[in-house]
């Protein structure tokens, strides 16, 4: 009797643990794709939106109908919005001395010592958007489209806003933009680093006006969960997955939207451009990489059945300037990706290269309602080089996904993929089944080969004999 009791106790303290490991695991998928957002004013008007839930995060939708709308609404005033690279709430944790009451902020003291004195303060836990893109990115272009002021862009406080000639409107809503650089060095360095960025930014704001400010990132810095599949990436779900390896291999995401009915998606997890001299006597080759990069500029035209991407380049590295040209022939019923047209000036120590080239590619048509994936594209085929300046520009896309019509719901429509009839999990298949399939029939061969005895021992008659000769 009591060895039973300690068996249901062990399996109902078994059962107990599994059950808290599997909420453990819930919930740091839970925080592996959401962000933090903070928001604090001059104002009341924070104490009366939504209060945050706790273990509940915002939809990007229910952040913009809810809080951003409310926000905009309340003018004139001035709306700060930081937008940091990586940042999670844990980050406020470990490096905010939040567990000493006496702490002023640790390495977020400019921003405890604010929301201190501000009339009224949020912090709210975002998911990240549907659509492969940037939370904070996206909470900026949403703010740049509807304030009815002038948005400016700060690099470090307003004293240089000034001396551009750039004024604030003091009747209507200014959107301050700043963009905090990304993480270089040990972690401690860059809140450091961005910590007094905020402070100096904060302490140029003009006193006699009212502010809301916002800090938010573009993803989490705290994340272990693995990356989703082709399938979950095709069917429009989060595309960031597993940042800590992002660190090292970042992706490119295009989002150039003219409006809904005209807009071009595109990501890829690796874009590089290589640049050549064509000299026999003094041959130069390098390679440039792109990715994750944020092009100085991106337009998107449609008109009669044709759809074109112009994406700029400018200051990377060794390259100075990269005009990227992708055009899409769009029909009825498929749409297909044209001839790629580069212009590029590349100069460095050794070389200087300017030239133009096209480029073709080798994709299939795809269907108008699907985007089209391919991990590994083939490199595309030179058209012509610049026979002038015996240059080549080649441009490659690592894990590409594109798609430039039918975009619906802010996400990527189910993928054509690039894979042939014959694929490698296909010929396993088939040379598993063919093997078993030959060692089946050699097995029947064999049992259908077997012979019965045509004569039999009686024990009543005669025995049997056989004679051995040498």
């Amino acid at each position: 009797m009591m060895l039973s009791s300690f068996k249901m106790v062990d399996t109902k303290m078994t059962v107990r643990m599994i059950l808290s490991l599997f909420v453990v695991f819930l919930a740091s998928r839970a925080a592996a794709e959401q962000v933090p957002t903070i928001m604090w004013s001059s104002q009341s008007y924070l104490h009366d939106l939504p209060p945050a839930r706790a273990g509940h995060s915002l939809s990007p939708i229910d952040l913009q109908h809810d809080y951003l709308d409310t926000i905009i609404g309340k003018r004139p005033q001035l709306i700060v919005l930081f937008i940091q690279d990586k940042l999670s709430l844990d980050d406020f944790s470990q490096y905010g001395d939040v567990y000493d009451g006496n702490s002023n902020g640790g390495l977020f003291s400019n921003l405890k010592s604010s929301m201190d004195r501000a009339a009224s303060s949020l912090v709210l836990s975002t998911e990240l958007p549907a659509s492969p893109g940037l939370h904070g990115n996206q909470v900026a272009t949403y703010l740049q489209g509807r304030v009815d002021g002038s948005v400016i862009p700060v690099e470090h406080s307003l004293t240089e806003i000034r001396t551009d000639g750039k004024k604030l409107q003091l009747d209507k809503n200014t959107l301050i933009l700043v963009r905090l650089p990304p993480a270089e060095g040990s972690i401690e360095e860059s809140l450091k680093r961005n910590n007094d960025i905020i402070g100096s930014v904060i302490k140029s704001l003009p006193k006699e006006l009212d502010f809301t400010i916002l800090l938010t990132a573009n993803r989490p810095s705290k994340v272990s969960v693995v990356l989703p599949s082709h399938d979950s990436l095709s069917s429009g779900r989060h595309l960031l997955g597993d940042f800590d390896a992002i660190d090292d291999s970042t992706y490119t995401f295009i989002n150039a939207t003219k409006d809904s009915s005209c807009a071009v998606y595109l990501y890829a997890t690796d874009v590089s451009f290589l640049v050549a001299k064509l000299d026999e006597s003094t041959p130069f080759e390098d390679t440039v990489n792109l990715t994750g990069l944020v092009p100085a500029s991106q337009t998107v035209t449609c008109e009669n059945g044709t759809v074109e991407l112009a994406l700029k380049y400018t200051n990377v590295g060794n390259l100075k300037n990269l005009d990227l040209v992708i055009p899409f022939d769009v029909t009825k019923r498929q749409w297909s990706l044209g001839n790629i047209t580069l212009q590029y000036n590349y100069q460095s120590d050794q070389q200087t290269i300017r030239g133009s080239d096209k480029l073709v590619p080798k994709f299939t048509t795809t269907p108008r309602k699907m985007s089209y994936h391919c991990d590994k594209p083939n490199k595309f085929k030179e058209l012509t080089t610049d026979k002038d300046n015996n240059t080549k520009g080649v441009i490659t896309f690592q894990g590409l996904q594109v798609q430039p019509v039918d975009i619906e719901n802010g996400a990527f429509s189910y993928a054509n993929e690039c894979v042939g009839f014959f694929t490698a999990p296909i010929w396993m298949g088939l040379l598993t089944t063919i093997i078993l399939t030959l060692v089946l029939a050699f097995g029947v061969m064999m049992i259908m080969s077997l012979k019965t005895m045509d004569r039999f021992d009686d024990p009543k008659g005669k025995t049997i004999t056989v004679t051995a000769t040498d």
